[in-house]
């Protein structure tokens, strides 16, 4: 084997997936919102554009609900490294493990890295992915990582006797919010989700199911605009910023 050979070998990839099975219904919409029209296109085309004008990446893979009404066929990219895969799961964390079999069966490396992204964050940059990618990627020992933002408000805890009222103000320090991508190797990522679906464990995110099996992912600063469309009132800010064109 010469030293290209062996190089290509040694390299990991980097994929991204896209859970995009979710219904939505917070929001109020008849259709899953990640196919609602958001700044003038489908909210999930805003993060998969960031992810398609980066270089680096080698593939995109969407989960998607196999009987959900997705966007017709000519909306998708039409960029040869994307993939929309019918590996929608009753839960988020199952169709991200889904999707991370289908890209197994496809030929990605077990040692390859997958960016999770949820398409409900349409405010992703390249500069914060990029940020995260080389945190993870320059630390030889670490497991992966995530985008997150330190916590600034006050935590309160509402009362056991009336939960319309404060229980207490609990302490900030060393609290994080969780962002996405959340980056880890793709074999790694599918064992600790199969592992923490078997076994019913509570899992948020793919770094809770890491942290599960003995990971200690790193926190990596993400950005304010990197925020989660959950509620109406996201919908409407994340409209405007969006909007103004500064993606």
């Amino acid at each position: 084997m010469n030293s290209a050979q062996t190089s290509q070998k040694t390299t990991p990839a980097l994929h991204v997936l896209m859970p995009c099975a979710g219904t939505g219904s917070r929001m109020g919409f008849q259709s899953p919102k990640q196919f609602e029209s958001l700044a003038g296109r489908p909210m999930a085309l805003h993060a998969l554009n960031t992810f398609l004008s980066m270089s680096e990446i080698k593939t995109i893979w969407v989960g998607v609900s196999p009987e959900a009404q997705e966007l017709p066929t000519d909306s998708w990219p039409s960029d040869a490294r994307f993939h929309l895969s019918p590996t929608g799961g009753a839960t988020r964390q199952e169709t991200v493990l889904n999707t991370l079999r289908a890209m197994s069966s496809a030929g990605v490396g077990a040692d390859d890295w997958v960016l999770v992204h949820d398409a409900a964050r349409p405010g992703l940059t390249i500069e914060a992915a990029r940020r995260l990618i080389l945190a993870v990627t320059e630390h030889v020992y670490v497991s992966g990582g995530i985008l997150a933002m330190p916590m600034a408000d006050t935590l309160k805890l509402i009362s056991t006797q009336n939960p319309e009222c404060i229980g207490k103000t609990l302490p900030r320090q060393g609290l994080w919010l969780a962002q996405t991508p959340q980056m880890f190797r793709v074999q790694a990522l599918s064992e600790a989700l199969s592992e923490a679906i078997q076994n019913k464990f509570d899992v948020t995110d793919e770094a809770s199911a890491m942290e599960r099996v003995g990971c200690e992912p790193l926190l990596v600063p993400g950005e304010w605009r990197n925020l989660k469309v959950t509620y109406p009132q996201d919908w409407a800010l994340m409209d405007q910023i969006l909007s103004m064109g500064n993606k």
